[in-house]
């Protein structure tokens, strides 16, 4: 254990890897170097001590969970969702398991079961800013933006300073077609990042749009009275202009 504390990982592994010799039934030597290998950057090795433990403890929850949060680091979304499930079934108040199938759905598209998960933690911890940050992202791909921008504007609240947040709610904004919010948003990226491309490319964007948008509002709205008479006028010309006679046209030269 000193070891691994000291990060010294190879040598925390040999260690363990003696005491499962000395004790191959015991699970918290495999626990031990289970988190030795995911910390000293061997995840296959950790996965296969996890499944070791659960195979001699199959309801220990924070085995499956932690095997499904080394998955979902590794990509291996399907197999992470299996397993952060059944930590949920053994253990249903398992925050971190819930968070981590969350992420898993959100990478596989699956915005529902994402939104449901995120809302579910968010729930026992109100102020779990990255949750309300990425059911940002699935609400908005979702189409529900205003509840996007209402989570983006609690991670504002909580860090006035995250330019991602103010990128994201711009992002958003222009979704909406609020180019004026939009534009304050990626002017607030600038503050904190003033050579930012993207937020400069997207500010301009925005300042274009908006600036149309004010003309159009300017534009006089005909009346009904004064387009029916602008209708009628032109369909007044059009009947007096009659067609030239086939007879009386000009032969071509």
């Amino acid at each position: 254990v000193r070891y691994a504390r000291d990060k010294e990982y190879d040598k925390a592994i040999a260690e363990f890897t003696k005491a499962i010799e000395a004790q191959p039934n015991d699970p918290k030597n495999y626990e031990n170097r289970a988190m030795a290998y995911r910390l000293g950057g061997k995840p296959a090795q950790a996965l296969d001590d996890l499944s070791k433990i659960i195979e001699m403890r199959p309801k220990d929850a924070d085995a499956y969970a932690t095997k499904g949060q080394i998955e979902v680091e590794q990509k291996k979304f399907d197999l992470a969702i299996r397993d952060l499930t059944r930590a949920m079934e053994l253990d249903p108040k398992n925050k971190n398991a819930q968070r981590y199938r969350a992420y898993a759905y959100l990478s596989k598209q699956e915005w529902n079961k994402a939104v449901e998960d995120y809302s579910t933690v968010i729930e026992r911890s109100p102020d779990d800013i990255g949750a309300h940050g990425r059911r940002a992202y699935a609400y908005r791909s979702l189409g529900k933006n205003d509840e996007a921008i209402g989570d983006l504007t609690k991670v504002i609240e909580a860090k006035p300073k995250d330019a991602e947040a103010y990128r994201q709610r711009g992002l958003t904004y222009r979704l909406m077609g609020n180019y004026a919010k939009a534009a304050d948003d990626f002017r607030k990226v600038l503050e904190q990042k003033p050579n930012d491309a993207d937020a400069k490319s997207r500010l301009k964007y925005a300042e274009q749009k908006y600036s149309q948008q004010k003309l159009r509002q300017q534009l006089p709205t005909p009346t009904p009275s004064k387009l029916a008479k602008k209708t009628a006028a032109k369909a007044g010309t059009q009947k007096s202009v009659s067609p030239t006679p086939s007879s009386s046209r000009r032969p071509p030269i």
